[in-house]
């Protein structure tokens, strides 16, 4: 169990107050943000969790500065983003998602926060399962869409919106990853996500009139159109899904996953463990960071689906520079040379 203090940022939110609840099971503590209207209702609806959940306001993402809200926290879930259609322009709607996101990432950095969790969505890197495309994604892979697809486009869609908002906040919080490689960032990228409402989940009841469309989620409005003989639109829900309380443990486990090697860390392990390799070292991999090195991978469901463990990548790292020094070994007895110079192999004698 933790006593560790994560920032939470859109815990009001469908996916967000699940993730509180995720955290709060496992010993965390939470500080969750929320609009300052929002304050006293959340409040209220968190307080099934006790001292373990404060809520502040937070009412700009893109301009204001919160240093209080940072103090003594250990780490960050970033899920607060504007929904498709409940933002004035696609312009403030892209300024929030993007500039918002990056503007909490500065001040949780320089903060001294190193661990960042990251609410995506698969749309930043496809929407072809929506035809039907059900292609293997990778983290290299990106949607090709600009902000100024959105803006040109007088007629732009609130789903063509929400599209290039995940796109370009990803694209920009991976960015200021690399730029400041001592932090460790995660981003989690699912599909539509249905399932219960959280504890702390307070359902809208902002007017007389309950809407569905009011919820803080994509996904629950096209469920709940499965419960309608005649509903008013076509929206139906989407078979690509998955289980929002398994978004939000992703969520939660990748503050808990181990760091990501940087080239430098491995050298200066290499030298702890194999020191009459020490001279032997190449320089660029005794720098901190290459530019674009990150995992892409994550790889839990290997043991939980398989039963596989990992092999540390200490472990690796030894055991395979090991085989190669034997490698070396093998190829002096029989008189073999490893040409640098054109990286072959070649006999001599």
């Amino acid at each position: 169990m933790s006593s560790q203090l994560v920032l939470v940022t859109g815990v009001s939110g469908y996916l967000g107050s699940h993730v509180v609840d995720q955290l709060v099971a496992q010993g965390y503590r939470v500080r969750g943000t929320v609009r300052s209207a929002k304050v006293p209702a959340n409040k209220e609806a968190f307080a099934v969790y006790g001292d373990a959940v404060e809520i502040i306001g937070m009412d700009d993402l893109v301009h204001g500065e919160y240093p209080d809200a940072f103090v003594g926290v250990d780490a960050v879930i970033h899920v607060a983003a504007p929904l498709a259609g409940r933002v004035a322009t696609a312009e403030e709607a892209l300024d929030v998602a993007i500039d918002g996101s990056l503007n909490v990432f500065r001040q949780a950095e320089k903060a001294g926060i190193r661990t960042f969790s990251y609410a995506s969505s698969i749309v930043a890197h496809s929407v072809g399962f929506l035809e039907g495309d059900f292609t293997m994604l990778t983290g290299d892979e990106w949607l090709p869409i600009t902000k100024e697809d959105v803006l040109n486009d007088k007629a732009a869609s609130p789903f063509l919106v929400y599209k290039a908002e995940k796109v370009l906040s990803e694209r920009a919080v991976w960015e200021f990853a690399d730029q400041h490689p001592h932090i460790e960032l995660t981003t989690v990228n699912p599909p539509f996500f249905y399932g219960p409402f959280a504890p702390g989940y307070k359902a809208p009841f902002q007017s007389p009139t309950a809407s569905v469309a009011s919820l803080s989620s994509m996904s629950m409005p096209m469920l709940y159109t499965l419960l309608h003989p005649h509903p008013a639109d076509d929206a139906s829900p989407s078979p690509c899904l998955v289980d929002v309380r398994d978004v939000a443990r992703a969520l939660v486990a990748a503050l808990s996953a181990p760091p990501t090697p940087l080239p430098a860390e491995i050298a200066q392990f290499l030298v702890a463990h194999r020191p009459e390799l020490a001279g032997r070292l190449n320089e660029k991999f005794k720098s901190t960071h290459i530019p674009g090195l990150k995992e892409v991978v994550d790889g839990r469901r290997l043991k939980e689906v398989l039963g596989l463990e990992v092999v540390p990548w200490r472990k690796t790292i030894l055991d395979g520079v090991d085989a190669l020094v034997e490698l070396e070994r093998v190829w002096k007895e029989r008189g073999v040379t490893y040409a640098r110079e054109s990286d072959r192999i070649r006999v001599v004698g």
